[in-house]
């Protein structure tokens, strides 16, 4: 899955979607003010800007829950080398963005579909009764 930008009427709809009833916008509208244009923003950009310290949380509390019936969520995804921060050290930070929750959508994984394949494969190791080494000595057995 990639993330999108969203176009001037899915970010009215959002924006729509997560602002209190009060009329007051909160870091739940302005992290989606923040990421409705932009295709995968660093996690300190978005805690500088939007003036907010634990995102998955907002994001999981306040915007995912009110925006699922525009069908569109908001996720973060793991860069391919990780950021470093001013002293050379890895950090854990991510790349947000909105993301379409359509099944049929171009970048659809189909994660789901693979893992219930190997589901009716192997019952029993999503079920934890059989071990990852014996799994893959079974996928081993079978190519050769």
């Amino acid at each position: 899955m990639v993330p999108i930008q969203l176009d001037q009427e899915q970010r009215h709809q959002v924006l729509r979607s997560v602002i209190g009833a009060d009329g007051k916008e909160y870091s739940a509208s302005r992290i989606c003010r923040r990421l409705a244009g932009h295709l995968g923003v660093r996690t300190r950009i978005i805690n500088a800007e939007c003036s907010c310290g634990n995102i998955s949380d907002i994001v999981n509390k306040s915007i995912n829950p009110f925006i699922s019936h525009l069908g569109l969520y908001v996720a973060c995804a793991r860069p391919a080398r990780p950021f470093q921060n001013r002293f050379k050290q890895q950090t854990g930070e991510c790349l947000w963005g909105f993301y379409s929750a359509a099944a049929n959508d171009d970048h659809y994984d189909r994660l789901d579909d693979d893992i219930n394949d190997l589901a009716s494969k192997y019952p029993g190791l999503l079920a934890g009764e059989r071990t990852v080494n014996d799994w893959e000595r079974d996928l081993a057995g079978s190519l050769k």
